[in-house]
C-alpha cells in the first residue's frame, strides 16, 4: 500500500490531479458548472506527460551528481513505471484535445513548448542545449506562467473560444492563478537549495535566503487573496472557500525548510491545489 501510495505522489499522478482541479476550479468561476470530462482529461494527461519526461530527463544527471533526495532515488529505481505513466498520460491527452475547443490549439502549442523546455534540453545557451530550470531565477515565472495558462487561459477559450478573453475577469482569473502558482512553487525552491548548489543552478531562495522566501510567499498568498477580495462578492461561499484554503495554504508553506521531506512538498504543497477546489466545493454545496 505504501509502495502505491509512493508511486502516486512521486509519479506525477498526484500534481496531475490538484493541476485538473485548478482548471475544474477555472471552469466553475466561468461557467457556474464542476465538470468538463474532456478538460480534465486533457489536463491529468498532459501533466502526467510534462512531469514524467521531465524527471526522466534529469536521471543520468542525477545520477552523476548524486543525490540526497528520497524522490529522486525513487525516480532512479522506478525509470519504467514512469516510462510507462508518460504514454498513459500521452495518450489521455492525445484522445481528449479532439474533444475541446479547436481554438484551444493556438494556445496549446506556445504553452507545449515552454512546457517542453522546462522538461527536456531544447534551449540553446552559448554551445549548450539546456533546460529551462537550469536557467535559475525566471525559471519559476515560466511555471507560473505556464499553470495559469493550462488552468485559466484553456477552461476559458473551451468556454467560448477567443471572445472569452474579452472578458476582463479571464485575465484576472489568471493573474490570481500566476500569484498562488509562484507562492507555492517557492517551497520546492527551498527544498532543492542542496541540489540546485552542486549544478550551479541559482534561485530565489539561494539568493534572499530561505527564511525570506518564505515570507516572500507567504506575501504572494496574502496578494492572491487580496485579488480574490477585489474580483468576487466577499459575502459569499466561493470567497470563503478561497479564504479557508490560503489561511491552510500559508500555514503549510510556513513550515518550509531545506530540511523537509520531499513527500511534504510533493504531496501537501502541491495538495494546496486541490485543497482550494475541495474548500470551495464544499462551501459552495453546503450553501
Amino acid at each position: 500500500m505504501k509502495n502505491l501510495f509512493t508511486y502516486f505522489v512521486y509519479g506525477s499522478c498526484w500534481v496531475a490531479l490538484c493541476a485538473a482541479a485548478m482548471g475544474l476550479l477555472s471552469w466553475y468561476e466561468l461557467t457556474n458548472t464542476w465538470w468538463n470530462a474532456p478538460l480534465f482529461f486533457f489536463t491529468v494527461g498532459s501533466t502526467l506527460v510534462i512531469y514524467n519526461l521531465n524527471m526522466i530527463s534529469g536521471l543520468k544527471e542525477l545520477q552523476e551528481l548524486g543525490t540526497d533526495s528520497e524522490r529522486h532515488h525513487w525516480c532512479i529505481r522506478n525509470e519504467k513505471p514512469m516510462k510507462i505513466t508518460l504514454v498513459i498520460g500521452l495518450v489521455m491527452a492525445a484522445g481528449s484535445v479532439w474533444l475541446l475547443n479547436p481554438i484551444i490549439w493556438l494556445f496549446m502549442i506556445p504553452l507545449t513548448f515552454v512546457a517542453l523546455s522546462y522538461a527536456a534540453p531544447i534551449v540553446r545557451r552559448k554551445a549548450k542545449l539546456i533546460r529551462i530550470r537550469e536557467v535559475g531565477l525566471w525559471k519559476i515565472f515560466l511555471i507560473a506562467a505556464v499553470w495559469a495558462g493550462m488552468t485559466v487561459i484553456l477552461p476559458a477559450v473551451e468556454h467560448e473560444g477567443l471572445k472569452q478573453l474579452q472578458n476582463l475577469d479571464s485575465w484576472w482569473m489568471t493573474i490570481e492563478r500566476g500569484i498562488f502558482i509562484l507562492a507555492i512553487t517557492i517551497p520546492f525552491d527551498i527544498r532543492d537549495l542542496v541540489n540546485d548548489a552542486k549544478k550551479g543552478v541559482r534561485t530565489i531562495p539561494s539568493t534572499i535566503g530561505s527564511f525570506r522566501a518564505v515570507l516572500l510567499s507567504l506575501l504572494l498568498l496574502a496578494l492572491f487573496l487580496f485579488l480574490i477580495a477585489w474580483r468576487i462578492d466577499l459575502s459569499g461561499p466561493l470567497f470563503f472557500g478561497y479564504l479557508l484554503s490560503i489561511l491552510i495554504t500559508m500555514l503549510s508553506v510556513s513550515y518550509a525548510t531545506p530540511s523537509r521531506s520531499d513527500m511534504f512538498c510533493s504531496f501537501w504543497i502541491e495538495g494546496t491545489m486541490l485543497l482550494q477546489f475541495a474548500c470551495i466545493l464544499l462551501l459552495v454545496a453546503c450553501c
